[in-house]
């Protein structure tokens, strides 16, 4: 008797098509011959929007599930949570056109600032502690639903991403219930963050180009084709005005694209020019449509915050004339002998030279000389000729203007003390070649060398071509002191 081996079972089928979903040889010359990319089959999931009504009534009952989770109670705790404190305070100043300075693009808080704003909140709430209770008139519950209905619109676009990928309902289903389910995304939907706004045009990001990719498998240059690639395109740049963090999405919508078009390159059916034609389709929607969001959003940023705010000494001083309660008169360009100045520091965070009638505690024990953020009056000093007779009448006499190479002293105007510098250690270093920095003297006292400072003029202002123009620039010049060593500082307490 003979025993015949059994055949092993065949594995799974990996591929969600079945093999007489693919194209035949003639049809795929065909296909190609059309511009049609390669791997296109008979059928293509639909998008994720061809759902049967069993489907809708399915999703209709997580979302109504997601609407309850995320809502229910939405209005507790009734006082600041967690950063809450930063989100919140930022809408304040949104509210009162405040300039301030965030390390996350504007969309999001835009968002949150047109709710309050549609409710009546008028930004008095400073937001300034955790669990500080919100008064009547801070609409916090509307501030919230914002990230609340993003939060549950995502549980029905992951849904339909899945679908579009060629998902089973049940598999679909499953992953839409664990979003709405999940506690870390229940928690950051029912605050005042950015994190749901975030998560929500991430996932219509996806969603939009797993239907373009559907598109272009079927059929490529057609109007649904266009409408999901300018969609993807939006919401790309959607994501990076929320956060920066919304580079890793368009870095994963990128490399998809320069896979596909490698496979375009690759098909020796593909002409040239057809090439040409989905890269620079792909470049316009995928490039520059989220560049041009993206400044629009910063644009609308910058419309709103037009006063004076915290935030402003973080900018250049040319920003800063340029926000209402932080301008000066117009003045000229050069800088005259007698001119009273205040002289910032370039490579850091802009601190002033500053000086305050307080000794450094070792060293010469001289008048201290130090870098201030913020404006005040300590920071301003005259502008006197090292090489002049004093006293000088600078009201009555001809202006004399700051030349490159120039020998002048800056005495501080509240304390009549000289900028000064001698062959003593600073207290913050004993190296050799640094030498302390001071105020010293008196009103009438002449003072020495040691106060005397020459100006070098690096570069003047591009814009400034024409010698009349002039009259109306506000700073055009940047002047670097030096004497026998330069002026110099380092971020150090």
């Amino acid at each position: 008797m003979s025993v015949r081996a059994r055949r092993a079972p065949s594995p799974p089928q990996l591929h969600p098509y079945s093999r007489s979903d693919f194209l035949d040889a003639d049809e795929r010359r065909a296909a190609a011959a059309k511009g049609l990319p390669p791997g296109r089959t008979r059928r293509f999931p639909s998008g994720g929007l061809n759902l049967t009504h069993a489907e809708i009534k399915l999703l209709a009952t997580v979302v109504v599930l997601a609407v309850f989770v995320r809502l229910y109670r939405i209005s507790a705790p009734d006082s600041v949570v967690f950063d809450e404190v930063h989100f919140g305070k930022f809408a304040g100043k949104y509210i009162k056109t405040q300039y301030f300075v965030d390390v996350h693009p504007p969309l999001a808080k835009l968002l949150i600032t047109f709710a309050a704003f549609i409710f009546g909140y008028d930004g008095h709430f400073d937001f300034k502690d955790i669990a500080k209770v919100y008064d009547g008139n801070v609409p916090y519950v509307a501030m919230r639903m914002v990230p609340a209905l993003l939060g549950i619109a995502t549980i029905p676009l992951s849904y339909l991403t899945l679908r579009a990928l060629d998902c089973r309902a049940t598999t679909a289903l499953l992953a839409s219930l664990f979003i709405t389910f999940e506690n870390g995304l229940i928690t950051q939907s029912r605050h005042i963050l950015l994190d749901s706004p975030l998560l929500f045009f991430t996932a219509l990001t996806i969603f939009a180009w797993v239907c373009f990719c559907n598109e272009d498998k079927h059929e490529p240059f057609t109007d649904s084709w266009w409408r999901w690639l300018i969609l993807s395109g939006l919401s790309l740049g959607a994501v990076v005005s929320c956060k920066w963090v919304g580079l890793f999405t368009i870095a994963t919508v990128g490399f998809s694209t320069i896979h596909q078009l490698w496979l375009l390159l690759g098909d020796l059916r593909t002409p040239p020019r057809l090439f040409m034609k989905h890269f620079f389709a792909r470049a316009l929607c995928l490039i520059l449509i989220p560049m041009v969001f993206y400044m629009i959003m910063f644009k609308i940023h910058f419309m709103i915050l037009n006063n004076s705010g915290d935030g402003d000494g973080f900018m250049s001083s040319e920003f800063q004339h340029t926000l209402h309660g932080k301008g000066m008169a117009d003045t000229y360009a050069d800088v005259a002998v007698g001119s009273e100045i205040a002289i910032r520091h370039l490579n850091t965070q802009g601190g002033y030279l500053h000086s305050h009638p307080h000794n450094y505690p070792g060293g010469s024990t001289q008048q201290q000389v130090t870098l201030y953020p913020h404006r005040d009056s300590n920071n301003n000093w005259r502008v006197l000729n090292a090489t002049a007779a004093d006293p000088y009448d600078y009201q009555e006499q001809p202006a004399s203007h700051i030349t490159n190479g120039m020998h002048i002293k800056l005495r501080h105007i509240l304390t009549h003390k000289s900028l000064h510098s001698h062959d003593v250690r600073p207290p913050v270093s004993d190296v050799d070649f640094q030498n302390e920095v001071s105020a010293y003297g008196m009103e009438d006292f002449a003072g020495d060398m040691n106060d005397d400072w020459i100006v070098e003029i690096e570069s003047g202002d591009r814009r400034d071509r024409h010698a009349e123009d002039q009259k109306k620039k506000k700073k055009k010049k940047k002047y670097y002191l030096a004497s026998f060593s330069s002026l110099w500082t380092t971020p150090m307490l």
